[in-house]
């Protein structure tokens, strides 16, 4: 029997992508549909690639919160490398024209890296309710501890009271 993921009730298929649940009111597509009342699966990667930071908007949307913060970590290095070599480079410019474009370059980099910070963080945000604002290994090995500690409850069945409790109640 095919169960919504999110309340274990029993669903209908409406098209060849969905099938639509009844108490939450909703389409679910047909990649999450589980069976028997089985609960949702978490999905995540204990790693994020820094490859990832150059993705699209809607592509970071898709990531897992850990991902997420675990991106934001690289990102916050980024952004932070190239406020520096801005700085170097300024100062080292300011003897000589030779670092001018390299200073541009590093500020531009520095912009680029804020705004995908900006962007990470507003996920995070609208995931968590918070951004973290200091992401360390030690607060990222707490958080997949606690991901991989989470205790699965079994099937969402809801258990029928007997007959006999229920003639108690009344008398």
């Amino acid at each position: 029997m095919k169960t919504c993921p999110y309340c274990g009730s029993h669903i209908e298929r409406i098209d060849h992508q969905h099938y639509y649940c009844d108490f939450c009111r909703m389409k679910i597509d047909i990649r999450i549909v589980k069976k028997n009342q089985e609960r949702l699966d978490v999905r995540f990667r204990d790693f994020a690639f820094a490859s990832y930071i150059d993705r699209s908007t809607p592509e970071i949307m898709t990531l897992s919160t850990f991902e997420l913060l675990y991106l934001l970590k690289m990102i916050r290095k980024e952004r932070n490398d190239m406020y520096h070599h801005m700085h170097v480079f300024h100062r080292a410019g300011e003897e000589s024209n030779d670092f001018k474009e390299a200073e541009k370059e590093s500020g531009r980099d520095y912009l680029y890296f804020t705004k995908k910070a900006f962007v990470v963080e507003n996920l995070i945000r609208t995931r968590l309710g918070y951004v973290p604002e200091r992401i360390t290994e030690s607060y990222l090995v707490k958080y997949l501890q606690n991901i991989k500690n989470d205790k699965k409850t079994g099937p969402m069945i809801i258990r029928k009271q007997r007959k006999e409790n229920k003639v108690n109640e009344k008398g």
